[in-house]
C-alpha cells in the first residue's frame, strides 16, 4: 500500500493538485522490504501530501511482531528516513486529529503517524489475543463483541 500511495502522492504533486493521500499500514506489514524502499523515496520527492498510519498493535498472523521481526525503535527508523513522525494512542480521537493537523503543516516531507493500539480492544475474548488476527467471529461471538463494545446499546 505505501508504494501505491507514494505513487499517487507524487502524481498529484506533478499535476500541482492540492490533495492528500492517506495510507494505513500494519506493523507486521512494514517488515517488508518494499515498505522501506518507499520510506526512503518519499522524502526525496518532498511528498508532504503523503500521510501514513502504522497500526502498532504488535500483532500479525505469525505471532507478535516483537517476536517475529522486532521493529523497535520504530519511530527512530522513520525519523532516520526523514519523515515527520507522531506517536499517538490510536484509540484517542483527539490525538488522531492533532496528528493529522500537524501533518497538514508539513511543507517538505511525508508524515508517519504511529498509532499504538490494542488488538481487539474492548472485546474480552479478543483483546490482546493474537489468535484473532485474520479470524472472523461467528454469529454468537459477534453478538457478544457488539454488546461489549456498545455496552449493550445498539
Amino acid at each position: 500500500g505505501l508504494s501505491i500511495a507514494q505513487g499517487i502522492a507524487l502524481g498529484l504533486k506533478l499535476q500541482k493538485k492540492d490533495a492528500r493521500v492517506f495510507c494505513v499500514l500494519g506493523d507486521g506489514e512494514i517488515q517488508e522490504g518494499q515498505i522501506w524502499e518507499a520510506a526512503l523515496c518519499a522524502p526525496k520527492f518532498k511528498l508532504n501530501n503523503l500521510v501514513a498510519f502504522t497500526d502498532a498493535n504488535n500483532g500479525q498472523i505469525d505471532g507478535h511482531v516483537t517476536e517475529v521481526m522486532d521493529l523497535r525503535p520504530l519511530a527512530d527508523k522513520w525519523r532516520a528516513f526523514r519523515w515527520a513522525v507522531h506517536e499517538i494512542d490510536g484509540h484517542d480521537f483527539s490525538q488522531i486529529l492533532a496528528a493529522l493537523d500537524a501533518a497538514k503543516k508539513e511543507t517538505d516531507r511525508p508524515t508517519m503517524i504511529i498509532a499504538h493500539t490494542v488488538k481487539g480492544k474492548g472485546v474480552s475474548f479478543m483483546e490482546n489475543n493474537i489468535g484473532w488476527h485474520g479470524v472472523a467471529p461467528n454469529a454468537e461471538q459477534t453478538q457478544k463483541a457488539v454488546a461489549e463494545i456498545t455496552g449493550g446499546k445498539r
